[in-house]
């Protein structure tokens, strides 16, 4: 009888453990986060203020784009740590995307990001650098902080 009880807990553990064992890489390949640019609304009357930090070792920026309808009428690209106004509109609302982009070489690939809440009311974009190391939470590469005035 123990030897049955063994023979079936030895099969249960292999079958359990075996993808583990077997696919170790794909467990640590799967990035969070979206590659397509957070969108937002901002109301007529109001303005955002864009500020970032950089925490990596590859260089960063991010791009503002603004749009009336679906209509872009205007973009601007800054470094991290290069803050951006985008002025408040007194005829109509208005709505912006923000895209991260990191550099490898001499190329510039854009960034995966999330979207959290600020301590300060604001909101956060935060991007990765490509590494797909998911340090979202802990050590975003690049933070772009928004707060509506």
């Amino acid at each position: 009888m123990i030897n049955i009880i063994t023979i079936i807990f030895s099969f249960i553990t292999l079958i359990t453990l075996a993808p583990y064992v077997t696919f170790p890489v794909a467990a640590q390949t799967k990035c969070e986060g979206t590659t397509t640019p957070a969108y937002f609304s901002l109301y007529k009357n109001r303005q955002a203020t864009f500020t970032s930090v950089m925490d990596a070792d590859t260089a960063q920026r991010y791009k503002i784009e603004w749009f009336i309808g679906g209509k872009s009428i205007g973009s601007v690209i800054k470094k991290a740590g290069e803050p951006f106004v985008l002025k408040k509109s007194t005829l109509t609302s208005q709505s912006f995307s923000v895209t991260g982009f990191h550099q490898n070489d001499d190329k510039w690939s854009q960034s995966r990001n999330k979207i959290f809440p600020d301590s300060k009311g604001g909101v956060q974009v935060r991007f990765d650098d490509g590494a797909c190391d998911n340090s979202f939470v802990t050590s975003p590469d690049l933070k772009v902080i928004i707060k509506i005035d």
